[in-house]
C-alpha cells in the first residue's frame, strides 16, 4: 500500500514538474527560442542514455532517481533564471527520470498509473496560466513531494517477472507519432490566444482529462484498434482546432491527451529491458516533441 502510494506521488509530482515546470515554464519563460533551449533538450538526451547505463555501485533505479531529485530540488531554487550550464543539468535531470520513473511500475499497476496522470492533469491544467515567471514554490514543491516519496520507496525492487518481453523497436513508432502530434498542437494552441482554451475552460478540460483517463482504463480493445482510436480523435483535435470550436476542443483534445499516454505509458512501463527503455524514450520523449515545437514554432500546419 505505502509502495503503491509512493509510486503515485513520485510520477504523479515528475509529470506535473515536466508540464507546468519544463514544457509550460521555463519554455514560456524563454518564449519558446529553440536555440536558447537547446542545452536542455540535449541535457534531456544524455540524462537519458544514463538512465539506461550502469553507474557502478549504484544500481537500484530508485537510488538514481534520488540523485536525479536531489539535483532538480537543488536548480528548482533558481528557477527559472538558468544559463546554459544550468539549463543543460536540468535537462540531466528530468531526462534520469524519464525512463527510470515509467520502469518503476509493473503490469499489474495500472491503477497506480492512472492516479498519477490524473494528478498531473488536474493540477497541470489548473496552474496552467500562472505566471511562469513566479513558479518556484511550485518547482519546490513538485521536487520535495518526488523526492519524499522516492525515500518512501529506497527498499522498493522491480522484479524480472513484473514486466513483459522486450517490444519490436516497430511497435514504439505510433507513439511517436502521437507525441509529435500533441507536442505540434499544445504549442500552437498555446501561442494562440484566440484558441487558448485553458484560461476559459479550465474546469471543462479537467473533467475531459479525467474522462479520457477512465476510457483508457475500461474499454478493452485490441491494440491495433486503440491506434486507430488516437488517430481519429487527434484528427478531431486538429479539425476542432482549425475551427475555432473552442468549447468543444476543450473537450476533445483533454480526452485524446489522456488516453493516448495511458496507452504510451503502459505500453513503455512493459519495456522489460531497461536499456532500451532509455534508448527508446529519446526518440519517444526528447526527438518526437522537440520535432513537434519545431514544426508548430515554423507554422508548417498552422
Amino acid at each position: 500500500m505505502i509502495h503503491s502510494l509512493a509510486l503515485v506521488l513520485l510520477l504523479g509530482f515528475e509529470l506535473c514538474y515536466y508540464l507546468l515546470i519544463v514544457q509550460t515554464g521555463v519554455v514560456e519563460y524563454y518564449n519558446s527560442d529553440l536555440i536558447t533551449l537547446f542545452p536542455m533538450f540535449v541535457g534531456g538526451i544524455f540524462g537519458t542514455i544514463a538512465g539506461g547505463v550502469s553507474w557502478g555501485r549504484v544500481r537500484k533505479p530508485i537510488h538514481k532517481i534520488t540523485i536525479a531529485l536531489s539535483l532538480q530540488l537543488i536548480l528548482s531554487f533558481i528557477y527559472p533564471q538558468y544559463n546554459i550550464f544550468t539549463l543543460f543539468l536540468l535537462g540531466i535531470s528530468v531526462g534520469i527520470m524519464a525512463p527510470l520513473g515509467i520502469y518503476l511500475f509493473k503490469v499489474k499497476q495500472q491503477r497506480e498509473l492512472l492516479f498519477a496522470l490524473a494528478i498531473a492533469y488536474t493540477i497541470g491544467t489548473y496552474f496552467f496560466t500562472y505566471d511562469a515567471q513566479h513558479r518556484t514554490f511550485m518547482a519546490v514543491l513538485f521536487t520535495l513531494i518526488a523526492l519524499f516519496s522516492a525515500f518512501m520507496l529506497r527498499d522498493y525492487r522491480v522484479e524480472a517477472d513484473s514486466k513483459e518481453v522486450s517490444h519490436p523497436y516497430l511497435q514504439y513508432l505510433p507513439l511517436m507519432l502521437w507525441i509529435f502530434l500533441d507536442s505540434n498542437l499544445f504549442e500552437t494552441l498555446s501561442r494562440h490566444a484566440d484558441l487558448g482554451i485553458w484560461s476559459t475552460h479550465t474546469y471543462t478540460i479537467i473533467a475531459f482529462h479525467l474522462l479520457g483517463l477512465a476510457a483508457a482504463y475500461y474499454l478493452k480493445i485490441s491494440k491495433i484498434k486503440k491506434h486507430i482510436f488516437i488517430a481519429v480523435i487527434f484528427i478531431g483535435s486538429y479539425m476542432l482546432s482549425y475551427s475555432g470550436w473552442t468549447l468543444a476542443l476543450a473537450m476533445l483534445y483533454p480526452f485524446t491527451i489522456s488516453y493516448y499516454n495511458v496507452v504510451v505509458f503502459t505500453t513503455l512501463s512493459k519495456e522489460a529491458n531497461i536499456y532500451k527503455l532509455a534508448f527508446m524514450m529519446i526518440f519517444v520523449g526528447w526527438i518526437a516533441s522537440g520535432l513537434g515545437l519545431t514544426v508548430a514554432l515554423l507554422e508548417v500546419i498552422y
